[in-house]
């Protein structure tokens, strides 16, 4: 019976590293996804009308 134990605790434990990776893979690819487009949100900030002192913008 001890043996069954430890072989159903060491399957668990590693059911449960293997969840905590994927979420942390999942995670880490969505922080990823969000600093690209905070990136790219900046450059077409830094580019757009109103940016430059001799550009005005838009009225308003």
């Amino acid at each position: 019976m001890d043996a069954y134990r430890l072989v159903l605790t060491v399957l668990v434990m590693a059911a449960v590293v293997v969840a905590i990776l994927l979420f942390e893979k999942r995670r880490a690819q969505g922080i990823e996804r969000d600093t690209r487009d905070m990136a790219r949100g900046r450059e077409q900030h830094d580019e757009g009308p109103g940016d430059s002192p001799t550009d005005p913008g838009p009225p308003r």
